[in-house]
């Protein structure tokens, strides 16, 4: 397995771990606010760009349809494709909330990706409380998001 990149390095061993346990094939960590924290598997930052704006709109969506539904936001979404599945849960840490977008093949399944969840969800915790993480910033979407991709993969020319 090829390393993730990461853009705060107490999210690398947790993320590490989970990617390789879960079988995941291409996985984002990002705030909730849209800002990605850690990518693995794909092509190049307009593809992280766009999952994480993705992820941001479907998180704050599914959240407000779950209060509606039922009184409480879905935490957890998962759609079954023909060859690939999709997973996405949600966690805070720190005070902030973290998204993790994944997707996965028949060499996993949904129940293995929802257990090492929890465990990435644990680990990351204890990461963060032994770690002195980057303060989280709030108001600018798009600088976050430009600043974020740059750590990742370096300034775009």
């Amino acid at each position: 397995m090829t390393a993730p990149t990461v853009g705060e390095k107490w999210v690398e061993e947790p993320f590490r771990r989970f990617l390789d346990d879960a079988r995941i094939k291409c996985g984002v960590v990002l705030l909730s606010t849209g800002r990605v924290i850690a990518q693995y598997g794909f092509a190049g930052p307009d593809d992280v760009m766009s999952v994480c704006a993705l992820a941001s709109a479907i998180n704050a969506s599914s959240r407000e349809l779950g209060k509606q539904l039922d009184g409480k936001p879905f935490g957890e979404l998962h759609h079954a494709g023909g060859e690939r599945q999709l997973y996405m849960g949600s966690c805070t840490v720190g005070g902030s909330d973290y998204l993790f977008v994944g997707v996965f093949d028949a060499e996993s399944s949904v129940g293995v990706v929802e257990m090492y969840f929890g465990d990435f969800r644990r680990a990351l915790e204890e990461s963060w409380n032994s770690s002195t993480p980057a303060a989280p910033t709030h108001g600018d979407f798009e600088g976050d998001l430009n600043r974020s991709l740059d750590a990742l993969f370096g300034p775009i020319e």
